[in-house]
């Protein structure tokens, strides 16, 4: 998937003649943009498919923050990207120091064993830390 350059547009030059018909020039510019664009072949969905593999598939952006149903939206809006979403038992086992999950069955301070209602962690050491409690993650 090559680049291919479009020829600078001189407005001195006409695109097509009296008659309606491209010019050689016109045929040129024509050209040009077919080619950058990908001619048969669409080059915007080659690139989508190229930067989706790109991407890791564990990773989800998620609102953290300022998003509401209605209202306006002003100064910053904080976005979190978690490394997972799913419940404690099945959080990765090892993570870069620093990551962030979101333990669907997490227990926030207060819940019971098996109630938790979910918690945003993150990697620490060589645990997944609860942000509301700072203790390790628990079900």
């Amino acid at each position: 998937m090559s680049a291919t350059n479009v020829p600078a547009v001189d407005p001195s030059l006409p695109i097509v003649d009296a008659g309606g018909r491209l010019t050689k020039y016109g045929e040129r510019v024509l050209r040009g943009l077919w080619g950058r664009t990908g001619g048969m072949t669409d080059k915007v969905d080659q690139a989508h498919a190229i930067a989706s593999n790109a991407v890791p598939q564990g990773t989800i952006v998620a609102a953290a923050g300022g998003l509401q149903v209605g209202g306006e939206l002003g100064g910053n809006v904080g976005v979190a990207l978690y490394l997972a979403v799913t419940g404690v038992a099945l959080l990765p086992a090892h993570a870069t120091e620093g990551d962030w999950a979101y333990a669907v069955d997490g227990r926030k301070p207060g819940e019971g064993a098996g109630a938790g209602t979910g918690v945003p962690c993150f990697w620490s050491d060589t645990a997944w830390i609860s942000a509301c409690s700072g203790a390790a993650v628990a079900a």
